[in-house]
């Protein structure tokens, strides 16, 4: 009876409840996620996923709501209902406070971080098309300012964290991969190569960037410029995960330069002529008929910029057992510039594996190879057949290829063909297309980067490592100029190739402990030692005089040249540190952390090798008060953090020898010798560390479980000892007439806020923002002498920002004569007008006081005056150096980025847009464009004065005259223009396919498109308000010449996961 009983109840249990099964997946790849807890709302009854990510629960039949949650993800409801399958996805919890992020030689869980570091998965810019990842890290971090130079594909990108930290020195951060400090900087002789482009960012899991001193002063030396560390992928637990990702992209130049045409070309060119020689003078610029009998008008910009084409393919296999981890990859890109004559292809390879030997002993590696191949050209500013500056200045009214579709060229191989012009073009400019065909500058790179380590964890918390790096750069440099036109035709002809190999060997000793005693004192202890070396060597070897052009494309053979030139380099850098940090946590309320780090660097002298660099921060979470707690706002309010660091740092890029006195090969009348040369330079044996005391207070606030999430900061970096050239008398006999000491200051400080918040988020659909913005000052506070350091458009002035325009003001064109007006410096304010053509009773080229009041008055000196003459009231005046004046500031003052990412069902949509402001810029190629040689000009020279009473601001035509016209190889404010812009940087639009559409061999299908630099608002008449000519030099900033623009990408990719 009793059995009987028992049956009776099992079945009705049975039929009181009934199974669900499913998948729990990572949203972002398809995955399937391990250990994720299900659970029946409101019941303890709940399973774990299996390492596949399946489940199986018993659920009672009335339903109820199913809830899954795992750390690191965002939980979701699921309402059962008649469901006997229910598959869901999980996101990433990017706010989770227990998140742990990567900091200098180990890691750290982020609620308990006390300094200032920004994070960005490396998913958010895997798909994006690009050389390199360094340019989309702009405006997703704050305090990070990323500019790229130019469009031209391998230019290595300027970055700058919380301003610029040093006048001489580099300001490029330390980059670490995987632990390794990798070499920066560009590695080519003859076309930009940039070495970060030669980590595949498909390969890379996240970015870490440290700002402030306390998260830097691990790094002591090397910390001034901040630090940006890089963490590649790992296998996850679970099988083997293959992974194909693939994207094409099409390209089309940003924005392009506003030239005359065919017919505006003549009327101006004449116009130039005539102004000079009298209206009876003979036209110069004529019109020019192809064979069909059709004006020619040749937009050279379509000759030397077309559309671009790239391809980006990355296979992955990665897994994990419990004892073995593992990930395997290999990546091709490919990429057409949309400037003619660039491209770039790349091959990567990774192996990243980490195996457990015994349980408190592991091992492991991680290798990247790369061999990449950039192709360039000569993009010189100024130069015979840079790029842009050639297709801008050519005739118009000529075609650009003859019949046969060879160039069109003058008949004596000098310039660009005459068509039916009287005179050769100014300069000697060739036909930009013959060098485009013909000439080579070639950039091969091979690079080996990866590290070897041992680990050993012989009691619970206690781990020895030992690490040894390297990072090996193979750099095989070649160029060719073809000797009939263009570059090669004065030297005729040619040949330069350079093999440069670098090798950095970094060994890293720590040993940690991390221990959490009585639930209350959490420790966090790391000491080690490293060790590094640097060592660059190049060859090279150079010929002129080609006597048989068909050995030229391909190297240099014994007798096929006259002139031969070979030489190499040397240079060796390193250090030894050794350096601790102490981190302690109570009860999670009160945060220390303490770090002091010892260097010893080659690059000083003897003396001064050794630098201390102490850090230290403190943290207060008041959140975990109870007090906070038990108030009315601790329900939603559930973080509050205050912290405060402080930190003396250095800065490394000073070069190898800049202490040494330098010297080289001479010559004493006909004697051979050895000596100090004019490029010498004089030792000082009192040189020391560039240092940066950095101080930082900062906010982080966490709302409604963390669904919104900021933080604020306010830094300020003082730099001294700042390395500058000393000039000395040329009567001292010093060489170099100067040396290299500590005598300058500088501030940095601004403010950061960043704000994460989880707007919607539903089963369905979610909708997330990002937001950045970040404010910087920066000040030089002293100079040798307080004297200006002047450059031919920005100057070092105490009391201003390093590198700030500086120039003449330019007030506007006489109405009566078309005469320019400038303000001088000096206390009135004092108008003067420039004489361009010698006319109205005046001296060519010569300065005269101008009169608002009577501005059609004739301005000579009355000295000066002749019988006949009308009345005289200007007098001879001047404008010269001590005239010029601050015209602006050439760095950002403000900047940030907005992110906004939507999922549905299977779509998911992410805007970017950036934003960046408060600098001016001088735009050189506007002043250039509008010169007064034979040649082309931009449209702004239609608006030229011609009639008294006109008013512009376009000064009379007078043919030779730019100098004096447009102050040339000087900053103008005419030309000086607001850098404000706002970009809408990124849209994306993705589709993941649901996954019964997939079947049992693939795990997840996403397909997307792309745009990249989408649309700029600006006020910036330039083709990019981000274009830089001077690179990295800080001392020349803001400086726009002839750059090649930027360019839109449209691509369309695939993610596939098996």
């Amino acid at each position: 009876m009793s059995i009987l009983l028992m049956i009776t109840l099992l079945q009705q249990v049975v039929a009181q409840s009934r199974n669900v099964s499913g998948r729990v997946t990572d949203r972002e790849n398809g995955d399937g996620l391990p250990g994720v807890t299900v659970v029946v709302q409101g019941t303890s009854n709940g399973v774990s996923t299996n390492s596949d990510g399946t489940y199986t629960l018993t659920v009672p039949s009335e339903g109820g709501i199913l809830v899954f949650s795992s750390v690191g993800y965002v939980s979701q409801q699921r309402t059962i209902g008649n469901e006997s399958q229910i598959n869901i996805g999980l996101s990433v919890d990017t706010k989770q406070l227990s998140e742990v992020v990567v900091t200098g030689y180990g890691t750290q869980e982020k609620r308990d971080v006390t300094g200032a570091i920004s994070s960005v998965k490396g998913d958010e810019i895997a798909n994006l098309a690009t050389p390199s990842f360094a340019q989309q890290l702009a405006g997703r971090a704050a305090g990070v300012q990323v500019t790229t130079p130019s469009g031209l594909l391998g230019a290595t990108p300027r970055i700058v964290i919380r301003g610029t930290n040093s006048i001489s020195s580099g300001t490029f951060p330390l980059v670490v991969v995987d632990g390794v400090p990798i070499l920066t900087g560009n590695q080519s002789g003859v076309t930009p190569n940039n070495p970060l482009a030669d980590i595949n960012p498909s390969d890379i899991e996240s970015y870490e960037v440290l700002k402030d001193g306390s998260a830097t002063a691990i790094y002591g030396s090397r910390a001034a410029n901040g630090v940006i560390l890089i963490t590649t992928k790992k296998g996850k637990l679970g099988r083997a995960r293959i992974s194909y990702d693939n994207y094409f992209g099409w390209a089309s130049t940003l924005k392009r330069y506003d030239v005359l045409n065919a017919d505006q070309f003549i009327e101006i060119n004449n116009e130039k002529y005539r102004n000079l020689n009298g209206e009876s003078a003979a036209a110069i610029a004529l019109p020019y008929n192809d064979v069909n009998g059709q004006p020619v008008s040749t937009d050279w910009q379509d000759q030397i910029f077309r559309t671009g084409f790239q391809q980006n393919h990355a296979l992955s296999v990665a897994g994990a057992t419990e004892k073995t981890r593992y990930f395997f990859s290999a990546g091709y890109t490919d990429q057409k510039a949309v400037i003619d004559a660039n491209s770039l292809n790349r091959i990567t390879f990774r192996a990243n594996l980490d195996q457990e030997i015994v349980k408190w002993f592991r091992v492991g590696m991680n290798l990247g190879l790369t061999r990449t191949e950039n192709n360039g050209l000569n993009t010189s500013i100024n130069g015979l057949s840079g790029n842009v500056t050639n297709a801008l200045s050519l005739f118009p009214n000529v075609p650009a290829r003859n019949p046969d579709g060879t160039p069109y060229i003058d008949a004596t191989g000098a310039t660009v063909g005459l068509g039916n012009n009287t005179i050769p073009i100014a300069f000697a400019y060739p036909n930009i297309l013959f060098p485009l065909d013909n000439n080579v500058y070639r950039a091969t790179n091979y690079r080996i980067l990866g590290n070897v380590y041992a680990e050993a964890e012989p009691v619970k918390g206690l781990v020895f490592r030992t690490q040894y790096g390297t990072d090996v750069f193979l750099n095989d440099d070649f160029q060719y100029n073809d000797p009939r036109h263009g570059d090669g035709r004065g030297a005729n002809g040619l040949i330069y190739q350079q093999f440069a190999p670098t090798l950095r060997w970094n060994w890293q000793n720590t040993v940690s402990f991390n221990k959490v005693v009585a639930d209350s004192h959490k420790f966090n202890i790391v000491a080690g030692a490293e060790y590094q070396k640097t060592t660059s060597r190049s060859y090279y070897s150079q010929a002129t005089g080609l006597s048989d052009r068909f050995f030229g494309p391909e190297n240099i053979i014994s007798g096929t040249f006259t002139t031969p030139n070979i030489g190499g380099g040397y240079v060796q850098t390193g250090f030894d540190s050794y350096f601790g940090r102490f981190n302690y946590a109570f009860k999670d309320r009160y945060l220390v952390s303490a770090t002091l780090r010892a260097d010893a660097l080659s690059s000083l002298p003897s003396a001064n090798r050794r630098g201390y660099f102490p850090g230290g921060s403190l943290g207060w979470r008041i959140s975990e008060e109870g007090f906070f707690k038990n108030s009315g706002v601790g329900s939603w309010w559930n973080d509050l953090k205050i912290r405060g660091s402080y930190a003396a740092v250095g800065n490394v890029n000073i070069g190898s020898f800049p202490y040494a006195s330098l010297f080289g090969a001479g010559k004493y009348g006909s004697q051979n010798g050895i000596g100090y040369n004019v490029n010498g330079q004089f030792g000082n044996n009192e040189l020391q560390w560039e240092s940066s005391k950095k101080i930082d207070v900062g906010i982080d606030l966490g709302f409604l479980d963390n669904r919104i999430t900021a933080s604020a900061d306010y830094y300020r970096n003082n730099v001294d000892d700042l390395i500058l050239f000393v000039r000395l008398p040329l009567s001292l006999g010093v060489p170099g007439n100067g040396y290299n000491a500590n005598i300058g200051r500088m501030r940095n400080e601004g403010f950061e806020f960043t704000i994460n918040t989880q707007n919607i988020n539903k089963a369905d659909f979610t909708w997330s923002t990002s937001f950045n913005f970040s404010t910087n000052k920066n000040r030089v506070l002293a100079l040798n002498n307080n004297e200006d350091v002047i450059n031919t458009y920005n100057v070092v002035r105490v009391g201003q920002p390093v590198g700030a325009l500086f120039g003449y003001e330019y007030v506007g064109v006489n109405p009566s004569f078309g005469y320019p007006i400038y303000r001088k410096n000096d206390e009135n304010g004092t108008l003067v007008q420039g004489n361009i053509d010698g006319l109205n009773g005046g001296s060519r080229n010569t300065y005269y006081l101008y009169d608002p009041a009577n501005p059609s008055a004739a301005n000579v000196n009355p000295r000066e005056a002749t019988a006949g003459q009308p009345a005289i009231v200007g007098n001879r005046s001047s404008l010269t150096a001590t005239d010029k004046k601050i015209l602006g500031n050439t760095n950002p003052t403000f900047f940030g980025g907005l992110t906004n990412s939507f999922a549905w069902k299977g779509f998911d949509l992410e805007i970017f847009a950036r934003f960046s402001g408060g600098n001016k810029i001088m735009n050189v190629t506007r002043q250039q464009l509008l010169r007064q040689e034979f040649l082309n000009n931009s449209t702004e020279i239609l608006d030229r004065w011609t009639t008294p009473g006109q008013v512009t601001s376009t000064p009379k035509l007078v043919y030779t005259n730019s100098d004096f016209i447009n102050q040339n190889n000087n900053a103008l404010s005419r030309f000086v223009e607001k850098g404000d812009f706002i970009r809408l940087q990124n849209i994306t639009l993705g589709y993941t396919l649901p996954k019964a559409a997939l079947g049992s061999a693939l795990s997840r299908v996403r397909v997307y498109g792309q745009v990249q630099n989408i649309a700029t608002i600006t006020k910036y008449k330039g083709v990019d308000p981000e274009v830089n000519s001077n690179g990295q030099t800080n001392t020349q900033q803001g400086i726009d010449y002839n750059s090649n623009p930027q360019q839109r990408v449209y691509t369309a990719g695939l993610n596939v996961a098996f």
